[in-house]
């Protein structure tokens, strides 16, 4: 951590009201960005890449999630992480929420 940023915590819960389904910015810095995604069941986000690395970190719920063309069945706690210009979609087979962090 450098010495000339404060510790801050985040709070990651959902809003009352909240969109859902459009990710929302938690933190960022020179490095990385972390954004939360909420999907309530059954939401699709559409096939698509990321010019940079990515992870994709399940925080509730179950997503189904597609990566060059292997499923994966994602749980709570569950952790992917995809190379720049991968190719992925993903479905909330439940209400979810997922923390997605992409370099800079």
């Amino acid at each position: 951590m450098n010495d000339n940023q404060p510790t801050k915590m985040f709070d990651l819960s959902i809003a009352s009201g909240e969109p859902e389904g459009k990710p929302k910015l938690v933190l960022q810095n020179e490095s990385f960005k972390h954004m939360r995604l909420a999907m309530p069941a059954g939401k699709t986000i559409p096939e698509h890449k990321a010019a940079k690395e990515i992870t994709v970190l399940c925080l509730s719920g179950r997503v189904a999630f597609t990566a060059s063309e292997e499923s994966f069945a994602m749980n709570a706690g569950n952790l992917i992480s995809l190379s720049a210009g991968e190719l992925h979609s993903l479905t909330a087979t439940t209400d979810s929420v997922v923390i997605i962090t992409m370099a800079k």
